[in-house]
């Protein structure tokens, strides 16, 4: 039986190697988290004493998971303990997931997700050219997109998306603030990848690449969000 010690010291050993894999830094972390929070502090200090186990019982761990791209259940305390990670196969190499894996998600890239976006059936084989181990628990019609394009590259933050990096998405998640989705226009069937904001009441989606034009965009009645983003797979 997984003592609460022993859970505290996997899910630190979880947390530093994704954070080693993303090439990210114990202050790129806790900036992601603070960004999460809407600004409350919370330092690198604070994350470097989790990740050494020399603090038990963080409040933050939710939030780490999510800056990581790790699923919630790896340090949800009524979930099984997590596996530290696990490789499958893609094109061109290996990519290195969090959690049990299983079943497989087709790939597509940004235009098939528009034509996808209102899917109710699961896709079957052959709809993809490829297929993917999913990371973790998916709902049926979760995907892997591939992402095109530079708006979403922003390697000076705590997260960012590259030309060709595959980003799991999932249409029965709820999206909320902060959550990384894909969008659609429905009065031309354009499709995006971005962060969903909020301010003053309005929702937007953002292009975390800084030099990005137009970095914002407001969503309206023509917009559709399509799904939310639950882990980047890491290739290697």
């Amino acid at each position: 039986m997984t003592t609460p010690a022993q859970r505290h010291q996997v899910i630190a050993e979880l947390f530093k190697r994704r954070r080693q894999e993303l090439n990210m830094s114990q202050e790129d972390v806790a900036a992601g988290v603070r960004h999460l929070l809407g600004g409350e502090v919370f330092k690198q200090q604070s994350y470097a004493a989790i990740e050494n186990g020399k603090t038990k019982h963080s409040k933050y761990l939710a939030q780490i998971a999510r800056v990581l791209g790790i699923p919630a259940q790896a340090v949800d305390p009524s979930a099984e303990p997590p596996r530290v990670t696990q490789t499958t196969a893609v094109a061109g190499g290996n990519a290195s997931v969090i959690g049990a894996t299983g079943r497989r998600l087709p790939v597509i890239g940004s235009v098939a997700a528009g034509a996808w976006c209102e899917a109710v059936d699961q896709y079957q084989p052959g709809d993809a050219d490829e297929w993917i181990e999913a990371p973790g628990p998916v709902g049926p019609n979760a995907y892997v997109l591939n992402i095109e394009g530079i708006s979403m590259h922003d390697p000076a933050g705590p997260v960012s998306f590259a030309d060709g990096d595959k980003v799991v998405i999932d249409p029965s998640k709820e999206a909320r603030a902060g959550d990384f989705v894909v969008a659609k226009l429905t009065s031309s069937d354009r499709v995006t990848f971005k962060r969903l904001r909020q301010e003053d009441g309005d929702w937007y989606l953002e292009a975390i690449n800084p030099s990005w034009t137009p970095r914002y965009i407001r969503v309206d009645e023509d917009w559709h969000i399509c799904g939310r983003a639950m882990w980047k797979v890491q290739q290697l």
